[in-house]
């Protein structure tokens, strides 16, 4: 584990992708691209979905086979044909989708595959298995449990377990697939220190990321892929990212050279909600033993957006008002009180809820896109009281949303578990969106999304606003949150500490205010003036 100590550099390993490619049927993943990550530095690889981020560190971390070309190790071609032969070489990878199991606990799940043993190997060390674990999960400063069954922890917690997991390997090149996307801002930035702390280490320390500050912030040196290319390397130079004529880059500069195109603001002009009776109103709501005596009112044709930090009970809260979870308190819909047994439930009354946890509750990633973007609609494509599905209906609806959303997908008809992450979120927002829901909840709704599909969807919700759809945005990302709510209401420790209004959000230290209302250090309604 991390010592802290000194400047390790150049003793960590040389991992090079050599004019690697990867044909799917239909789709060039990767097309003939050469990377070389080094030890002591931080390499980011960035590019917009599906531009072969993911799939270029499956090949690494061997998950997948290359078509053509070969992975280097030290010098030498090395031969990684599962993730066992990566992880026995010294290269471990952290992937953007969870993967724990849910019935062993957190200390069980950092070691698992690795578990220390005595008594000639006959058993497990529980002793050595827990200082283990909880000397990967002290380096990351997240407090968890040990006895926790990884099943009840939440999207947050767990992702620090993923990285506890790939730290307690002692790999020599460590893999990082969108990190921070489930994390609030002061738990990214932890672990972006953490980061920092392990590439002076000596190790290599690959970093995919769409949130391009970050990636300003951190790397040494950043790969941009386009397409399955490799289309720019940027180095770091005098505390600066440089291209190759050695000019500073930016996040515009960087997002510019993602897509292939200058971006202008990604965030739609904010409408006026409609001067009418709310749709939604909660009071004196909560999540039983998570939140309690939220008052939260939501009109026609309005944003808000949900703030606090990781644990403030945001999504417990969401989850209970569409019946995922036991409430408390009262919850009204045009007025009238109503309770819900699940989401099917909620959605008969116009309420969508889409989720953060994206492979748990989003969609059934062993299903085709096409049945993942209905099923949530089923009933309206089953003919003869529901003796058949109208096939034909239901590839027309995906082909639909897949244009509007510019998702990226050769074979709607494959297990949407073979798409990228972000084209993943893109199909679990349509998939609700085709209901035609009045309400609209939304947690995290660009997780794993790149900065032009981000523009793409805050235009939707805000065309959808417009139009009189009610939404309620819960965001870990405080620009998302200034940029596309009316108005913000800020939880702390279960309970809510305070609302910014849309004069507060104009505001030049909006940031400031939300995060000083989360973090509980005021308790008031907070607005301009």
């Amino acid at each position: 584990m991390p010592a802290g100590g000194g400047d390790s550099r150049g003793r960590g390993a040389e991992l090079e992708a050599r004019r690697v490619s990867v044909e799917y049927p239909g789709v060039r993943a990767l097309d003939a691209v050469s990377i070389v990550f080094r030890g002591g530095e931080i390499h980011a690889v960035v590019g917009e979905n599906g531009a072969g981020k993911s799939t270029l560190m499956k090949v690494l971390s061997g998950s997948v086979a290359p078509t053509e070309g070969e992975v280097r190790l030290d010098g030498r071609e090395a031969r990684l044909d599962r993730p066992a032969a990566a992880l026995a070489r010294g290269i471990a990878m952290v992937h953007q989708e969870l993967s724990l199991v849910p019935t062993l606990d957190v200390a069980e799940n950092v070691t698992l595959g690795r578990e220390p043993c005595r008594a000639l190997g006959l058993c497990v060390d529980r002793a050595a298995q827990r200082a283990r674990a909880r000397e990967s999960l002290a380096f990351l400063g997240a407090d968890i449990d040990l006895a926790r069954e990884a099943g009840t922890l939440s999207i947050a917690e767990a992702q620090f377990v993923e990285i506890a997991k790939c730290l307690a390997s002692d790999a020599r090149v460590l893999i990082f697939d969108e990190p921070t996307a489930v994390l609030g801002e002061r738990e990214a930035s932890r672990l972006l220190e953490r980061m920092r702390a392990l590439r002076d280490e000596g190790r290599a320390v690959v970093f995919i990321s769409h949130h391009l500050d970050e990636v300003v912030a951190v790397a040494d040196r950043v790969s941009v892929l386009r397409d399955g290319a490799l289309v720019a390397t940027l180095v770091r130079a005098d505390g600066l990212l440089r291209d190759a004529a050695g000019a500073p880059v930016d996040e515009d500069a960087l997002a510019a050279a993602m897509v292939g195109r200058t971006l202008g603001s990604i965030y739609p002009a904010k409408g006026s909600a409609q001067d009418s009776a709310p749709i939604l109103e909660l009071r004196g709501f909560g999540a039983v033993g998570r939140t309690s005596g939220i008052d939260l009112v939501v009109r026609p044709g309005e944003i808000v957006g949900l703030a606090g930090l990781v644990g403030a009970g945001r999504t417990e809260t969401a989850e209970a008002i569409v019946g995922l979870r036991p409430s408390e308190g009262v919850l009204l819909v045009d007025g009238a009180a109503r309770a819900f047994t699940g989401a099917k439930d909620a959605l008969a009354a116009g309420i969508a809820y889409v989720s953060e946890d994206r492979k748990g509750r989003g969609l059934h990633v062993s299903l085709s896109s096409i049945a993942n973007m209905t099923l949530p609609t089923l009933d309206r494509h089953a003919r003869a009281g529901g003796a058949w599905v109208d096939d034909a209906e239901e590839r027309s609806v995906a082909r639909r949303w897949i244009e509007s959303f510019a998702i990226r997908c050769a074979r709607p008809a494959a297990s949407i578990s073979s798409l990228s992450g972000g084209n993943q979120q893109k199909f679990a927002l349509a998939r609700w969106l085709e209901a035609a829901p009045r309400v609209l909840i939304i947690d995290e709704p660009t997780r794993g999304v790149d900065v032009g599909a981000k523009a793409e969807i805050y235009r939707i919700i805000a065309d959808l606003a417009a139009k009189g759809l009610a939404c309620v945005v819960i965001s870990s990302e405080l620009p998302e949150l200034v940029g596309l709510a009316h108005r913000a209401v800020v939880l702390h420790q279960g309970r809510v500490a305070g609302e910014v209004d849309r004069a507060g959000l104009a505001a030049d230290d909006r940031e400031e205010r939300i995060v000083r209302l989360a973090s509980g250090l005021s308790a008031e309604r907070v607005h301009e003036g």
